[in-house]
């Protein structure tokens, strides 16, 4: 595998997210995965450091004409945040979503100059997010606007070696159905294909889950599956992509497990995710799928209420920096 270079960003530095990077890049064999870019105020990366009670060596850079990875340690790009207001550690606050927003868009433009191959960031909260100016319900569709990009694109989560994506993500219960489409779950079937190929997965085998209780009973239940499931999986079929069901949702798992199928396709936020985080809620990571580049982050929250105590477990985090840098790996 080719060494990639990473952007990484700290998250909400109000949570657990310096804690974390800070775990993370002190263990040797992580930071020789790829050459990284920390993108972050250098006081909150060493204070998450402090919190950690863990250290490793960086060079503290302040334009990216100065990257040079000549010495072999991560690169700190400082995105001093020293003459603003201080954040509100342990609580969700505009400071936090301002200083959020600013240094994923900067780890995003790294990436789209081809300085660095993917984004990796540490645990952010949406609440703090849109206090802080996002106008958009959740990152994925920030990072579209970003990029330029309005080809389809979902949240994928991943435990171990199973993914998950979604028809219809953050939207409320009420409007579901109504969000629900042949194309729509044709995309997000194709989407899982190419994000798992990404990954080094040369022929991905595809769940899909059904919607209704008994996967509808023919239409008794409702006929979703009928009308729109089940023609988008015949199209995909046809594109050549390897799917399975409609499964209904209680018995999805026991497909999966017994079938050994790579992903799940559910058509609603809550559907195969809660399953999900019950498998391995310490280990789960989530995909932004579907974008240009790749960008992962640990499939858990900012933890306010563990801010400074160390006790923030880093396995997820670790194991969304081990899935970008092999995704990243495949763009180069």
């Amino acid at each position: 595998m080719k060494k990639p270079s990473v952007a990484l960003v700290l998250g909400d530095p109000a949570g657990i997210g310096p804690e974390l990077v800070a775990k993370v890049l002190s263990q040797p064999a992580l930071r020789e995965l790829a050459n990284v870019i920390i993108i972050a105020d250098r006081q909150e990366l060493e204070k998450g450091m402090t919190i950690a009670g863990q250290r490793f060596d960086y060079d503290e850079i302040t334009d990216t004409a100065d990257i040079r990875f000549t010495s072999g340690k991560p690169l700190l790009l400082n995105h001093d945040w020293s003459s603003r207001t201080p954040f509100d550690y342990g609580n969700a606050s505009e400071q936090s979503g301002v200083y959020i927003l600013e240094t994923l868009a900067r780890a995003v433009e790294l990436t789209q100059q081809g300085i660095t191959q993917g984004v990796c960031f540490a645990p952010l909260n949406k609440q703090a997010m849109h206090m802080g100016g996002l106008q958009h319900r959740d990152e994925l569709h920030w990072f579209a606007e970003l990029l330029k990009w309005d080809s389809f694109c979902c949240e994928v989560n991943v435990v171990d070696d199973l993914w998950a994506g979604r028809a219809t993500s953050h939207i409320p219960f009420r409007d579901i159905v109504k969000n629900l489409s042949v194309e729509g779950v044709v995309d997000t079937i194709a989407l899982m294909d190419r994000t798992l190929r990404q990954a080094g997965i040369a022929k991905p085998k595809i769940a899909v889950q059904a919607l209704n209780p008994h996967g509808g009973e023919n239409g008794l239940f409702g006929d979703e599956e009928q009308t729109i499931i089940k023609p988008a999986m015949a199209k995909a079929k046809y594109q050549g992509i390897d799917v399975y069901g409609p499964y209904p949702a209680d018995t999805t798992y026991k497909a999966v497990e017994t079938q050994h199928l790579d992903a799940v396709v559910s058509m609603y936020h809550d559907q195969f995710a809660t399953a999900l985080k019950m498998l391995g809620f310490e280990r789960g990571i989530t995909v932004q799928g579907g974008l240009p580049i790749p960008i992962a982050t640990a499939n858990h929250g900012t933890a306010y209420n563990l801010y400074g105590q160390n006790l923030a477990t880093p396995s997820a985090f670790e194991n969304a920096f081990r899935l970008l840098v092999r995704m990243a790996a495949s763009a180069i």
